[in-house]
Formats: C-alpha cells, sequence, structure tokens
C-alpha cells in the first residue's frame, strides 16, 4: 500500500520552450504536493522552481532560460501514472501562481488548479488536520522531507525502466531550532543533508497512536457507532470482533526549501523549512505573482500555441506521453 502522504507528493519538471523550434527544453526538477482549501485546490513549491530566480539574489537567474510550464506526475486513484501540464502565466504573460505578501522573502507559491483535479488524485485539506491528532512539535523531533533528490533520467541511468522515480524518497531529519521560536517568525532549520530536487518539499513529523481496527462486520459497526457518539457500542465491544493497534499518525511541519544559502551552513547540512503557519498565511493573505527582476517573457508563438491547446482542459497523458484524456477545468 502506498502511503497516502506519498501519493500527494509530486515529481516535478520545469520546461522552457526552444524558440528557434518549438521544442520543450527541461531546466531542473523539484519536488510539489497538493493541497486543498474550503473553495479551491493548490499545487504547493518554492518560488525559485516557477521562477527560475534565486530569492537571495533575484536579479541572478539559476538557469538557462525562464520556466514556462510546470509537468507533474502524480499517481491517479486508479492507481495509473498520469502527467499534468501547467502553464505559468496567461494569455497577457502575467504569472499565474501566488505568492506571499513578502514576495520572494518568502520561498513559497501556489499554483490555483481545477478543483476536478480532486476526482482524480489525492489531495489533503491544509487547513484541516492531516490526522485527528496533533503532533507536539519540539527541537530534536524527528522529520521527513517527502521529495525527489534525484531526476527521472538519473534514475533511468542507474536503475532502468523499473525506478519508481514517481515515488517520494522519504528523507530523515531532525527539528534543529525552536519551532515556537521560528526564524523571522517563518522558517525553521531542519538537521538533514538534501539535494536540489527536494526543493518544494513537504515536512513531516510523525507519532504513534492506538487506534480501534474491526476484525469483521460486527466489529466495523461497532466503531461507526462509538465514532459516531454512541456510547451503547462499547458494551459490545469484543476481541474477536475489534482490536487495537499502533498506527503512525502525521501532520505536516511545512515546506522544504533547500540548504541555508552561506557556505558553512551547507556544510553542517542545515535545510530551510517553511513553518506550516507561513504557508497557511500565504493561503490566506495571497498576493498575485510577479516577475520584477527581468525583462518580461516576450510573446512567442509556441507557447501561445500551449495555451491554445491547453484551454479549458486538464490533458492527462501517460508515463509515455500518450494522451489518456482531457478533463475540462470549470
Amino acid at each position: 500500500m502506498i502511503n497516502k502522504l506519498s501519493r500527494v507528493t509530486t515529481y516535478i519538471e520545469s520546461y522552457a520552450f526552444d524558440r528557434r523550434n518549438g521544442d520543450m527544453v527541461k531546466r531542473s526538477h523539484a519536488t510539489g504536493f497538493f493541497v486543498k482549501t474550503k473553495d479551491q485546490i493548490l499545487l504547493v513549491t518554492n518560488w525559485h522552481v516557477v521562477t527560475g530566480l534565486n530569492p537571495a539574489e533575484p536579479s541572478k537567474m539559476t538557469g538557462v532560460c525562464i520556466p514556462e510550464i510546470l509537468k507533474v506526475t502524480v499517481i491517479s486513484k486508479e492507481n495509473t501514472l498520469t502527467e499534468l501540464s501547467f502553464p505559468l502565466y496567461d494569455q497577457n504573460l502575467k504569472p499565474l501562481w501566488d505568492e506571499h505578501p513578502e514576495r520572494n522573502a518568502v520561498d513559497i507559491v501556489v499554483l490555483p488548479i481545477s478543483r476536478e483535479v480532486e476526482k482524480h488524485f489525492y489531495v489533503f485539506d491544509i487547513l484541516s488536520k492531516l490526522d485527528s491528532s496533533q503532533i507536539k512539535q519540539s527541537v530534536g523531533t524527528d522529520a521527513f522531507i517527502l521529495g525527489y533528490p534525484f531526476s527521472k533520467d538519473h534514475l533511468s541511468d542507474a536503475f532502468g525502466d523499473s525506478n519508481h522515480y514517481y515515488l517520494p524518497v522519504w528523507k530523515r531529519g531532525s527539528i534543529a531550532t525552536e519551532p515556537k521560536l521560528k526564524i523571522a517568525d517563518k522558517l525553521i532549520l531542519i538537521d538533514s543533508m538534501s539535494r536540489p530536487g527536494m526543493s518544494g518539499s513537504p515536512v513531516v513529523i510523525s507519532e504513534y497512536v492506538d487506534v480501534m481496527t474491526a476484525k469483521n462486520e460486527k466489529g466495523n459497526d461497532i466503531i461507526k457507532r462509538i465514532n459516531a457518539g454512541d456510547t451503547s457500542a462499547l458494551l459490545e465491544f469484543d476481541e474477536n470482533d475489534v482490536t487495537n493497534e499502533k498506527v503512525k499518525n502525521f501532520n505536516i511541519l511545512g515546506v522544504y526549501s533547500g540548504v541555508v544559502g552561506s557556505t558553512k551552513l551547507q556544510e553542517l547540512a542545515l535545510g530551510k523549512c517553511w513553518h506550516i503557519d507561513t504557508l497557511v498565511d500565504l493561503i490566506e493573505n495571497h498576493v498575485s505573482g510577479e516577475m520584477p527582476y527581468h525583462e518580461p517573457l516576450a510573446p512567442h508563438e509556441h507557447y501561445e500555441k500551449f495555451l491554445e491547446n491547453m484551454s479549458g482542459v486538464m490533458i492527462r497523458t501517460d508515463s509515455n506521453g500518450n494522451e489518456i484524456s482531457r478533463v475540462p477545468m470549470n
């Protein structure tokens, strides 16, 4: 069984068009994850992933071109591997993502997408608890960074085609700074080695809790009644029908965005985790994305054709790039 957090975590590749021939050129790979709010489905990743800029030095580009498209690989509810393409700019070449009011000072963005996504793929409600218990956040607590340290091509070269590149690596680390005293009121540090592809990863903490598990239909009925508040069901509790098990619950701690930028701290392997409170603040008080640090994207026919093809639909393709279906976006 694939963990539910692995299902909402997504492998991302950013692309730009070659103006000469219209070919898509891959820039980099990264991580993202789907969340939902009361009225939206959002793809969460880092600001530097969608802009191609270093937040600390935004006037300097980190690649040879500006990202125009994100290709996101996800596992559908039917357990099929699907690739989705999301434009980063509209017809007027205005950014489609939302960011924090403090702009690039907070290295997170959310890309609003159609609620139709929830019919086909797994998401979780960022404004509700991931599990029934709220896990205590303490310095020294183990944390997991769920992401993609290696690209699809890298894994194919190393292990062949059966490499499951679309499933995130659960990289263990620990909370290295006091969560209640967040740096700049927004982030904490994680003690863990990482690679660039982990940018945009969800960071989670966990604990074991006791839960009742049904052994048969009678047990299912007893548990349903107890959960509904029917205390009389406790009188029917029988170890032949219901048992107690320890299961691991998870809470999201924040969004990973790579190591701290100075060489000495990089050697200490300290990574930045934008706290969940910062992500919620972005969602509730977001501003439209901007790209003020370089010349605006120049219009070109290849991107216009891409937008025209994507207009009003979400195109699902398989791992080989063959179109599976077109899902209306309204």
